[in-house]
């Protein structure tokens, strides 16, 4: 009790819950000493892209400011099976969205990476480019043929497709494409399954080939470990001394003169003195968001920079009258089919406990600490399937398996629970998603200050045809789950009583989750399209010395996962911010390449 009380005393006393604040105080005073040339608001997979990418340059002073922590070198993070403990961690932002309506009124868990690296320290890895019909559509030259050096540029292919098809991989790069160093038994009889009645699929990512079929997702792992943006590209640039690197920094504002960005505002996360930090931009200097798609709106909003009336309602000044800042989140919409097995110890989850305990099974430990081998370098979803259901070019479903029984309908369930869970029956799952998801939801600010979370409407199934993808992935699921041979065993979910349209309709409904691909809310586009936030250089409409490079300005969600294409964004931005000529044209190919 005595020990509680002087501890009140001394949070009382400091006024915070920052160890050192003085110091630390100082520490960011003297940040603020002298101008930058860039500012990038935001650490997270983009903005370690960025940050590397723009320090090459001695003569360039870089300030990288991330509101998370410093710890992306964290056992869970570097251990792929570590996922089980990283969504409603320190390591997660924790975000919900409020009553989406087509989602039976639910709030739905979005996980965002709280820590340098972002999402990518807590995504499931998968390596996906989606086609390139996806960027095609995106064009004012952002199409296939603009972006596909840039993914090449900083991949290293370690499964020897680079070999096999140069076209399409490379070797050399920071950005990792491996294969797991696990296949469970069930994930093999899934393959000999999905083969038969998908056809086969051995890369997802050669545009050569329709997207479609089954096979293996290949990873973003070296050496059995996540590769992160903070261990791929920030990593080698912090020992230079003309990059500065902050961490705990909340962005509060972008600061204008007129309409000419000069710095940010920010403070330090649990400094209840709210002491202001304001560094500055050398002349010519850009400050560059790189949040992502929930904070890089919220801060463009808190910064003035945004729909007028929203930001009228909160008494914000207008620098740039632009609608579209927030509008347009999308993200892949998924739900569940689970079945138990008869195979006793067979699921993946089953070998990482010892039996009727939460104690950690010391085998797949062992095997990844020796050899970076075995159970602990899958983080559960990395084989699977793209079809399409629709009848349409690209597929508008992926269908993700998993080696273990889900512990419940709403996917994210037993991510979050399995660490609480004593007895978890053997099994196998299906997670439908509706991977070229129509439905639409926003960001909006709950107020100025970023401190405070912004309100998320994630629009999820406000678009039928979402919910009619995820209904035949329903059955898809069901339809494959039966043929498990020896493994086959009951549905768990939906289960028995589902069985109708409308019932399976209520049921993804009641369940739909994140598949954690949230994207849009910056939309790129043309000059005269009055809903995008930035231009195809993607420098912020309206105001100067402002860019956002990150996954909010995908103006459409492409067709597997988005960390590997938010890689691209980056490596290409990078290029042409420090080199004009070679930024895309609205309506045009972009003229340089890489290389070039």
């Amino acid at each position: 009790m005595l020990r509680a009380l002087v501890l009140l005393a001394l949070l009382y006393a400091t006024n915070s819950l920052v160890p050192g604040l003085p110091k630390r105080q100082a520490a960011e005073r003297a940040v603020c000493d002298a101008p930058y040339d860039y500012i990038i608001a935001g650490g997270g997979l983009s903005g370690c892209v960025l940050a590397e990418r723009l320090s090459q340059d001695p003569s360039k002073r870089v300030l990288l400011l991330e509101a998370g922590s410093a710890d992306y070198k964290n056992k869970f993070i570097k251990i792929p099976a570590g996922i089980l403990r990283l969504f409603k961690s320190g390591f997660d932002w924790q975000h919900e969205t409020k009553g989406d309506k087509a989602a039976s009124g639910r709030n739905i868990f979005l996980a965002r990476g709280k820590v340098l690296g972002g999402s990518s320290c807590t995504n499931v890895l998968l390596h996906h480019r989606g086609s390139k019909a996806d960027y095609d559509e995106w064009g004012n030259g952002w199409s296939g043929d603009d972006v596909l050096p840039y993914f090449l540029k900083s991949q290293d292919d370690t499964t020897g497709r680079a070999e096999n098809s140069p076209k399409y991989h490379s070797k050399g790069g920071e950005w990792t494409m491996s294969e797991v160093r696990y296949q469970n038994p069930l994930s093999k009889k899934f393959l000999e399954v999905g083969g038969e009645l998908l056809g086969n699929n051995d890369d997802f990512n050669n545009w050569d080939r329709k997207q479609q079929g089954a096979g293996r997702f290949q990873v973003s792992e070296r050496n059995g470990c996540r590769e992160s943006g903070a261990t791929a590209f920030l990593e080698k640039a912090l020992k230079r001394k003309n990059l500065e690197v902050r961490t705990s920094a909340m962005i509060r504002h972008v600061d204008f003169v007129s309409a000419a960005a000069v710095g940010v505002t920010y403070n330090i996360v649990g400094d209840d003195s709210n002491a202001n930090f304001s560094p500055v931009l050398s002349q010519g200097g850009e400050v560059i968001l790189a949040a992502g798609a929930i904070a890089s709106p919220q801060i463009l909003m808190a910064s003035g920079v945004g729909p007028k009336e929203h930001l009228e309602d909160l008494s914000i000044p207008v620098i740039s009258d632009l609608p579209g800042v927030g509008e347009n989140l999308q993200d892949h919409p998924a739900a569940v089919v689970s079945f138990e097995t008869p195979k006793k110890g067979v699921s993946v989850t089953s070998k990482l406990r010892i039996k009727g305990t939460k104690l950690n099974n010391p085998i797949p430990i062992l095997k990844w600490f020796l050899r970076g081998k075995g159970e602990l370098t899958s983080v559960g979803c990395d084989h699977g399937a793209f079809v399409s259901t629709a009848g349409s070019n690209e597929p508008d479903l992926q269908m993700r398996f998993l080696p273990a029984r889900a512990l419940g309908p709403d996917g994210m369930t037993t991510f979050t629970q399995f660490r609480n869970t004593k007895n978890h029956a053997d099994g196998y799952s299906f997670q439908p998603v509706a991977t070229r998801a129509k439905s639409r939801g926003r960001v909006r600010l709950a107020s100025s200050n970023t401190h405070v979370k912004p309100v998320i409407d994630g629009g999820y199934l406000s678009d039928d045809s979402d919910l009619a993808t995820l209904r035949e992935g329903i059955k898809l699921g069901r339809k494959l789950g039966a043929q498990f041979g020896e493994y086959t065993g009951e549905e768990v979910f939906p289960g028995k009583d589902v069985q109708t349209d409308e019932q399976i309709d209520q049921y993804i409904r009641d369940s739909v989750h994140t598949a954690n691909a949230i994207v849009g809310t910056c939309k790129m586009g043309a000059p005269s399209d009055r809903s995008a936030v930035v231009t195809p250089d993607l420098k912020v409409k309206g105001v100067t010395g402002l860019r956002v490079v990150d996954s909010s300005v995908f103006p459409t969600i492409p067709g597997g996962q988005t960390g590997t294409p938010t890689v691209m964004v980056a490596e290409r931005a990078a290029e042409f911010i420090k080199d004009a000529g070679k930024a895309p044209a609205a309506g045009a190919r972009a003229k340089q390449m890489v290389g070039a």
